[in-house]
């Protein structure tokens, strides 16, 4: 089919129109993100929240320890996907730790992930590209007045790289590529190796101006990322929704297209190998054990359930905003010993026929 544009008689004048228009909008915004940086850098004193940010960045974080007035519950999860959304995954390879009531002496209730924080004794969680850019446009810089938005995320080699809109005065479309570390207190350092803003050499143009990242971005209003210079810092505790969890990054690096972070190992972590022992047989599953746990109208004391996959061919694909979906769709069994094993299908396999049979490598 013929271009109707490229074929009229006065095609090549409109062209130029449009390719003036085109680089208007670049040195328009160019010249605003000099404006805006150079007030800025006018309106910037002592006492501007970078001194608190660098504070924030290197303090450890804060652990929350259990009441001592009754037992303790303890979870495991081995390979699940579990959802922070319908469309956005935590790939859990394994995670280890313990459950704290929301409420001292309370229970932790399922029905509300709220109710409950983990506090980590070790793990390794992995977060795909795309479901990180979920996370960062719903969770971390979906609040109003946000400066970030329309974000993507994808690797390039060892390095993440984020696109979207900056909005600085106007909307300015940006991409920073940037080096995965981690500081002393274990929050994520990002530190850009390269920006282009608007198709430019953004960081060569703050620079060559004196200004850097921080003189652009107010993320004073996040609670879960602070920027200071060039570098953007993540609290890898703060980044997801509830459940809240408390624990201290030992690594992170990225393996194909995902970010992968590790947790220290906590002395406690020793009990799963005893008193909270799950039926590691089984491929995929969650594991409490101990203290007091509702789901639903029940309530176990002295909890040992063990939520199994139906389909453990592929990771156990959970949503414990909607649990009761899965509960309602599979099936349960107490064990002699009066333990529960709850088998539950996939998430995406609501509405799918279920397997009956028992999922084989389980305790008889």
């Amino acid at each position: 089919m013929t271009d109707p544009i490229s074929s009229h008689p006065h095609s090549g004048t409109r062209r130029a129109s449009a390719r003036r228009i085109r680089s208007g909008a670049i040195v328009f915004g160019i010249m605003a993100l000099i404006a805006f940086g150079e007030a800025a850098r006018r309106q910037r004193g002592p006492d501007r929240d970078s001194v608190a940010v660098a504070a924030a960045a290197t303090r450890p974080p804060i652990t929350r320890t259990a009441p001592d007035s009754g037992p303790r519950t303890w979870l495991e999860m081995k390979n699940v996907n579990l959802r922070v959304d319908k469309d956005a995954v935590v790939g859990i390879r394994l995670l280890r730790g313990q459950v704290i009531p929301t409420q001292p002496g309370g229970s932790a209730l399922l029905d509300s992930t709220s109710s409950f924080s983990i506090r980590i004794t070790s793990g390794m969680v992995a977060l795909q590209s795309a479901d990180l850019g979920v996370i960062l446009n719903r969770f971390v810089f979906g609040y109003k007045g946000s400066p970030l938005k329309k974000l993507k995320v994808r690797t390039e080699g060892d390095q993440l790289v984020q696109s979207g809109v900056m909005h600085k005065g106007v909307d300015l479309q940006f991409e920073i590529k940037a080096a995965l570390s981690l500081t002393d207190s274990g929050w994520i350092r990002l530190r850009p190796t390269k920006v282009r803003v608007l198709g430019v050499n953004g960081q060569s143009l703050l620079h060559a101006l004196g200004l850097h990242l921080d003189d652009m971005l107010d993320l004073s209003k996040s609670a879960a990322a602070r920027v200071k210079g060039d570098d953007i810092y993540l609290d890898p505790t703060k980044i997801l929704p509830p459940p809240m969890i408390s624990g201290r990054l030992t690594s992170v690096r990225v393996e194909g297209n995902a970010l992968v972070q590790e947790f220290a190992t906590l002395p406690d972590d020793s009990l799963f190998s005893g008193y909270a022992r799950a039926d590691s047989a089984a491929p995929n599953y969650l594991f409490f054990r101990g203290g007091q746990l509702r789901f639903g109208r029940l309530e176990m004391s002295d909890t040992e359930l063990q939520i199994l996959d139906l389909d453990p061919s592929d990771p156990f694909d959970l949503f414990l905003a909607e649990y009761n979906k899965q509960l309602t769709a599979g099936y349960s069994r107490t064990r002699p010993n009066r333990a529960l094993q709850a088998f539950f299908p996939d998430y995406n396999d609501l509405g799918k026929p279920v397997a009956l049979p028992l999922v084989s490598g389980t305790k008889n």
